[in-house]
């Protein structure tokens, strides 16, 4: 009897544990599933998000407020409203549709010109510091170059600016802005495509030709050489072992190839009647004497009453004296640019500044 007892007691105690064991068991799978089910609701939130930032990533734009000490916001934007792009290849000028059809993302800053502020759209800091991160940080830059390209242009108004190395569109932005017309010349295709957007977020289409070309003496292809964290220094890689050695170890690769042209192809391109009486603006990083060898007609035709040119690449070099001569025989006396009235010496180009003035004799 005692042990039938103990035996049915057994039995009940053991259900009782195989009871809670199975609730526990049936807790466990609820709870299980529900994280199963929860875990794939959160994954497909993530896949429809990360599709929707993949259909918009190239459609968006970084706002940079760091003038202003705010914070960068990215805002969508589309196509470019700009359209009036050339390009010429070995021997035909053609309206360029592709160059700035594509979205972009883009930091947008704020470049302030005596005329009125308008947007540039730059590059990050990190990758572009000497022009971009200036922008960016004071919304100006070579406010002294700027300075003379605009008292020269004040100086008639029927003057307008043909910028030729015009980077991102700095001098590009404040003529326009300024309301003179600009012929613009630039290798790079990024650097072409945030000119589009500027002109056009800053609305100065009607102001602004650009041209997508390398200037040089003959029409050929040449490769685009990298300046490292300076997209300004972009420079044509051709006979260039001495603008390499100056930038001092940041000339790294190339971007690609770009069809050249000489100065006087642009006597051909549609709207050059606008440019009869102009002021120049010269920066391609030392390539500056193979430009001369190539515009003899274009100085013949077009009455230029001021040249900018970057001077940096040619001290002790012998496109000095290309340029030298080729500027005299034109009737054109180098000045400092700090300095628009004094004149320099022929003789001690060497020690000539970054940039020099050239002005017509009388």
């Amino acid at each position: 009897m005692y042990l039938l007892t103990r035996l049915l007691r057994d039995n009940e105690i053991n259900g009782e544990i195989n009871g809670q064991c199975m609730l526990i068991m049936r807790g466990r799978v609820v709870i299980g599933l529900s994280f199963f089910f929860m875990g794939g609701f959160i994954m497909m939130l993530i896949v429809k998000n990360y599709r929707t930032l993949q259909t918009v990533q190239d459609t968006r734009v970084l706002t940079s407020d760091d003038t202003s000490g705010g914070k960068n916001v990215l805002k969508p934007v589309c196509k470019v409203d700009f359209t009036n792009v050339y390009s010429m290849d070995l021997t035909t000028w053609s309206t360029n549709n592709k160059v700035c059809s594509e979205c972009q993302n883009f930091i947008k800053a704020t470049l302030k010109t005596p005329y009125g502020n308008t947007p540039i759209f730059v590059y990050p800091a990190a990758q572009d510091p000497w022009v971009s991160g200036i922008l960016i940080s004071s919304g100006h830059f070579e406010a002294e170059k700027s300075s003379i390209m605009f008292d020269l242009l004040k100086s008639d108004p029927e003057l307008n600016l043909i910028d030729i190395g015009a980077n991102i569109g700095v001098y590009t932005l404040s003529a326009a802005k300024m309301g003179r017309k600009v012929l613009a010349v630039e290798a790079l295709d990024r650097n072409v495509r945030h000119i589009c957007a500027s002109v056009a977020g800053g609305g100065l289409q009607d102001k602004v030709t650009l041209v997508h070309n390398a200037i040089s003496n003959s029409n050929g292809v040449v490769n685009l050489g990298v300046d490292k964290n300076n997209m300004g220094g972009t420079f044509v890689d051709v006979d260039s072992d001495h603008i390499k050695k100056l930038k001092e170890g940041r000339a790294q690769g190339t971007y690609g190839t770009v069809h050249t042209i000489k100065m006087d192809d642009l006597l051909k391109i549609p709207g050059i009647k606008n440019f009869k009486k102009v002021v120049v603006k010269m920066d391609i990083e030392g390539f500056e004497a193979k430009a001369m060898e190539g515009a003899s007609l274009f100085f013949e035709k077009i009455k230029i009453v001021g040249f900018i040119m970057e001077w940096e690449f040619h001290r002790k070099q012998k496109t000095a004296d290309t340029i030298l001569k080729f500027m005299s025989k034109h009737n054109f006396i180098p000045h400092s640019l700090s300095s628009a009235k004094q004149k320099l010496d022929y003789t001690k180009s060497e020690s000539w500044g970054y940039d020099v003035l050239w002005l017509p004799k009388g």
